[in-house]
Formats: structure tokens, C-alpha cells, sequence
């Protein structure tokens, strides 16, 4: 990647973490941190539901429904779902990046992306 392209790059990167979003994330990504049980059973909710979303052989909305209601008590604790709903929210700002990128660039996967 040559040198103007790097430059961007970290521009784009400091921006991000310069944004509210990320200082929101990075505020309670600490204070979960500070509880390392809370921190793996994030962790374990997280990895299971990423999993599940790639799983092709199952009812996707009654599984993630069942992931839901196992982990609600989880989920109820102070900053757990905020830091979720945060996570969530930077990697809208990614797929935004990497979706804008693809279109402006006139990219062809082959297939519509949405």
C-alpha cells in the first residue's frame, strides 16, 4: 500500500477513535473488564451467538430467541447490555466503512450486497 493510502488509513482509524461511539465502547469494555466473571460470560454470549448466526441448519429466531432468554439475567446486569448495544454500534460504523468502499469503488463481488 503506498504511502498516501497508509496515511488515510490512519486518519480514518484516529477518526473512529476519536468518535463517541468508540470512547462509549472503550468506557465499558473497561468496566466489564473489571469483573472477570461478568467478562466471560460476555464472552461466552458473544461466541455463542456468533456462532449460531453462521449455523445454516437452524431456525435462526426461535435459537437466537433461546440464546436470549438464557443469558437475559446476564444481560440485566449494570453495563452489560450497553456495552453489547456499543460494540454493536462500532461494528455499524466498520460495515459502513467497508460497505461504502465497496460501492464507491464500483467493486464487483458478483452479487448485490444488500
Amino acid at each position: 500500500m503506498d504511502g498516501q493510502l497508509e496515511e488515510i488509513l490512519k486518519n480514518l482509524v484516529s477518526t473512529v477513535r476519536e468518535s463517541e461511539e468508540y470512547k462509549e465502547y472503550r468506557r465499558l469494555q473497561e468496566l466489564i473488564h473489571q469483573d472477570p466473571g461478568k467478562e466471560r460470560a460476555v464472552n461466552e454470549f458473544r461466541r455463542r451467538n456468533f456462532e449460531l448466526q453462521k449455523r445454516k441448519d437452524v431456525d435462526l429466531f426461535t435459537e437466537v430467541d433461546r440464546l436470549e432468554q438464557e443469558f437475559a439475567p446476564l444481560r440485566a446486569e449494570p453495563y452489560v447490555n450497553e456495552y453489547l448495544a456499543a460494540e454493536l454500534a462500532i461494528c455499524r460504523i466498520v460495515q459502513h466503512i467497508n460497505y461504502s468502499l465497496m460501492v464507491e469503488m464500483d467493486f464487483d463481488l458478483g452479487f448485490e450486497l444488500y
